[in-house]
């Protein structure tokens, strides 16, 4: 890491979590919360209607710039959660190291760009 990812826009990642209970979004979101210690401002949403069900989506935008230097304990999910992750390429590949060492994450898809990346997970205990 270069001390040009601090303050970065492109250290910013965008995750976003569904198709899981709010107990299992809130410990994925609080574990990475720990990882990427900083103003990280976590927001609940909601809202979208799909075949007469809500659909909720939680979502928080972290600086990957600095990973915390001691991991945080790892948590368990009671169900598999689907996770987004969309920023700069290497902001992106830090958040998805970070849920690979306390999770098993399969891939399900990316797209790339010059300056940003977006990847698909579905990651579970």
């Amino acid at each position: 890491m270069d001390s040009q990812d601090q303050d970065n826009p492109a250290a910013e990642v965008v995750v976003a979590l569904g198709d899981c209970s709010a107990q299992d979004a809130r410990a994925v979101l609080d574990l990475l919360e720990r990882s990427f210690p900083v103003e990280a401002a976590a927001a609940t949403g909601g809202g979208a209607t799909e075949a007469g069900q809500a659909v909720t989506v939680w979502s928080a935008t972290l600086d990957a710039a600095r990973p915390a230097e001691q991991q945080p304990a790892s948590v368990r999910l009671k169900d598999e959660v689907s996770v987004t992750l969309q920023g700069g390429p290497r902001a992106v590949e830090r958040v998805q190291a970070a849920l690979a060492g306390h999770f098993t994450v399969e891939d399900m898809g990316a797209v790339s760009g010059d300056q940003e990346k977006e990847i698909g997970l579905r990651i579970r205990s």
